[in-house]
């Protein structure tokens, strides 16, 4: 009997499938934050230092830009924030860059004596002034109509000059411990109707809140008569934007000088960030 075998090599296909997913893709989300400013100066709007949305300020941007002050002068400005795309804590910083006795007039140097710094050109010691010791701020959270009102949160304040120049203090708008304008939620405004303001009022001299009722007309700091916010039939006043303003106290030291100061408002991711505090931002080098 003859028993045979045959082996052959096995080439078929068995059962089976693949499935293919293409275009996996890591894109990196975004944050802007965009600021408007309609400013005040003296119960008058200043088209100077007023502008409309802008997400990429520079420095033609400017929220004070006032050279012939007087004891008394004030002004106000409501700056509207928006932050799209992706929920941010929000924080601004406030440095003095300078306080400078610029020059020195012959009141002023009767007032100082040799303190008074008869420099011929600005900025040779940008730390001598007075004028940042008298301007006084008041911040405070709004609604959107240039004046301070019942209810609206006040934020930390006083005179620029309690900085000294190249220092930053930093106020916290919504962080995580705090909101300013309630609540204790991130900022995201891509609803026009969640448009943030913060009111800023300035004065050369002392400064007070002296709160107006709250109005849904939105009473702003010029009127008329028959409109007034605080009830004196005089539009145009300090009272009529919701504080006071006095600049009795100023003396003659002040002449000349000139104070330059930043405000930055930094928009910080809230994802992932739960605990954020707003605090002083670290110097870096130019």
């Amino acid at each position: 009997m003859f028993v045979g075998g045959l082996v052959a090599g096995a080439t078929g296909a068995f059962f089976s499938d693949t499935e293919t997913s293409t275009g996996n893709t890591f894109a990196a989300g975004a944050i802007d934050l965009g600021i408007d400013n309609e400013s005040y100066y003296n119960g008058v709007l200043n088209n100077e230092t007023t502008w409309g949305l802008d997400f990429d300020i520079d420095n033609e941007k400017l929220l004070f830009n006032f050279t012939d002050l007087k004891p008394g002068d004030y002004g106000e400005d409501t700056i509207s924030l928006h932050v799209t795309n992706n929920e941010s804590w929000l924080c601004a910083d406030v440095s003095l860059d300078s306080n400078d006795d610029a020059t020195c007039t012959e009141p002023e140097n009767d007032i100082e004596g040799s303190a008074c710094d008869p420099q011929t050109e600005p900025d040779q010691d940008p730390t001598d002034g007075d004028l940042a010791q008298n301007l006084y701020f008041l911040w405070w959270a709004d609604d959107g109509d240039n004046v301070l009102e019942d209810g609206e949160r006040v934020l930390p304040g006083g005179p620029i000059g309690a900085l000294s120049v190249g220092a930053t203090t930093t106020v916290a708008l919504a962080d995580s411990d705090e909101n300013i304008w309630g609540g204790t939620d991130p900022i995201l405004t891509d609803d026009p109707s969640e448009i943030l303001y913060v009111g800023k009022a300035w004065c050369f001299g002392s400064i007070a809140p002296q709160p107006l009722a709250q109005s849904s007309l939105g009473v702003r700091a010029t009127t008329t008569p028959a409109e007034n916010g605080d009830g004196n039939q005089i539009d145009g006043q300090p009272t009529d934007g919701g504080y006071t303003c006095d600049g009795v106290s100023i003396g003659n030291e002040a002449q000349t000088d000139v104070a330059k100061m930043s405000v930055a408002f930094r928009a910080v991711q809230a994802r992932n960030n739960s605990d954020f505090q707003c605090t002083v931002p670290p110097q870096t080098s130019p």
